[in-house]
């Protein structure tokens, strides 16, 4: 799974590429989620996550406001992983850089 900087998550959605929108439960206060999109280079499908500013795992401790972040941008359902969580630690890129 790869980690992204937010401007590439919106990016994503508005164009539609974003897919298999999945909302996991880390733990009872950590709620993330993972989208399904093509890389824009090699064309592969690639699971993606968001990445926070200081290079973590974007979580959210109320799912509410996750759900929130995602309906505002366009999501309308997608599926739930409850304590299934994934290693999110590899593969971390930044838009800026190369994969």
């Amino acid at each position: 799974m790869k980690m992204i900087e937010q401007n590439s998550v919106d990016i994503a959605f508005s164009q539609k590429a974003a897919r298999e929108i999945t909302v996991v439960m880390r733990s009872k206060r950590e709620w993330y989620f993972t989208f399904i999109a093509d890389d824009p280079v090699t064309g592969k499908p690639n699971k993606y996550t968001l990445l926070t500013q200081r290079g973590k795992l974007r979580t959210w401790a109320d799912p509410k406001y996750l759900f929130k972040f995602l309906h505002e941008r366009g999501v309308i359902y997608g599926n739930f992983k409850l304590n299934q969580d994934e290693k999110h630690e590899t593969n971390k890129y930044s838009s800026n850089s190369s994969p």
